[in-house]
């Protein structure tokens, strides 16, 4: 069916009107003239978006490398510096684990190696005892003999043996012990180097400072070698105890090492008692050498005046009651450290 020429002018006339900008035939509404409308819009701001973006993505590289690089200089850097450094940590350990290495090869090797024997060691540990004096005395050697003085031959002589015991001869001289000299039988168990031995030795007691030893073990400085095993006799000072670290090689604690503490003895010459020595001494004592000698005398009490009481006078009675002394013991006499010092 053909449509007459006057509907189909009719038909044409809206798009007629819609190619015109200034035809508000439609208004708002109007389907044609909003798409031209909204193509127009879009036409003018997409190619500023698009400018907009291209330069935002042009400037967002340059500003994401130098962010990159900032991260790169400053943030991420640490974290792969940490990284480094943790990485790195196990790795020093096992570096100072390496290098030991010799020094444990070392060790075994010394391990493998026999042991040398160590050197005994001797150290001091008591210093010997001297007599301490409380009381002192001078004998003058002007005055032997007299009357109602204590300066005696019996006494000199007394005195000089005790003399022996506290010096000892130096050359031409003699010379202050540094403790008892005493007379010692021994028996050699070790020999320890140096002149020094371990043995089994007795010696007799010498007044209060050394006391009696039988058959003790002892640490000898002898002036000669000796061999293990063999018995003799020696004068020697008392030097103390010593304490005494060594690998003992007799019985019953062969090849033990232990540390022992025992008393050690000097050996030296002594002074003998005789008259030539008493006369080479008073000499020496008249050319001014200063000897003196310390004795453990009994000596009158002072408390009591040597009667071993004391008196207290009672009221009406003649006789004084009598109070046993506590200082003597009621023996009227003390026992005391007495220095004598000898004079021309």
């Amino acid at each position: 069916m053909r449509l007459p020429s006057s509907l189909l002018l009719l038909a044409a006339l809206p798009f007629a009107f819609a190619a015109d900008n200034d035809n508000t035939l439609f208004g708002k509404k109007a389907g044609a003239a909003d798409k031209p409308v909204a193509a127009k819009e879009p036409e003018t701001d997409k190619p500023m978006a698009k400018d907009a973006g291209m330069t935002k993505e042009m400037d967002a590289p340059k500003d994401g490398m130098k962010g990159k690089m900032e991260m790169s200089e400053g943030d991420k850097p640490m974290p792969k510096a940490k990284m480094g450094e943790e990485a790195e940590a196990p790795k020093k350990p096992m570096v100072a684990a390496e290098t030991p290495k010799p020094d444990a090869e070392a060790k075994k090797d010394e391990a493998d190696k026999p042991k040398e024997e160590e050197a005994p060691a001797i150290t001091p540990f008591r210093p010997a005892k001297v007599p301490v004096a409380k009381e002192s005395r001078t004998f003058k050697l002007a005055n032997l003999n007299k009357p109602l003085a204590f300066e005696t031959t019996r006494e000199l002589q007394r005195l000089f043996g005790v003399f022996t015991t506290q010096y000892v001869a130096d050359g031409k001289a003699f010379a202050k012990a540094p403790g008892p000299v005493a007379a010692l039988s021994y028996t050699i168990l070790q020999d320890l180097g140096d002149h020094r031995y371990v043995a089994k030795a007795s010696w007799p007691a010498v007044g209060e400072v050394l006391a009696t030893g039988t058959d003790v073990w002892a640490i000898l400085l002898l002036d000669e070698d000796v061999k293990v095993g063999a018995t003799g006799r020696m004068v020697g000072t008392h030097a103390g105890m010593v304490a005494l670290q060594f690998t003992a090689k007799f019985s019953p604690i062969d090849g033990k090492t232990l540390t022992i503490r025992r008393e050690a003895f000097v050996e030296c010459k002594a002074i003998e008692e005789s008259n030539a020595n008493l006369a080479k001494f008073i000499e020496q004592v008249g050319q001014g050498a200063e000897f003196s000698v310390t004795t453990t005398d009994r000596i009158p009490c002072k408390s009591c005046n040597g009667l071993g009481y004391t008196r207290e006078p009672q009221k009406g009675k003649l006789e004084d009651k009598r109070i046993p002394c506590s200082a003597c013991e009621q023996t009227g006499k003390v026992t005391t450290a007495t220095e004598t010092k000898f004079v021309p």
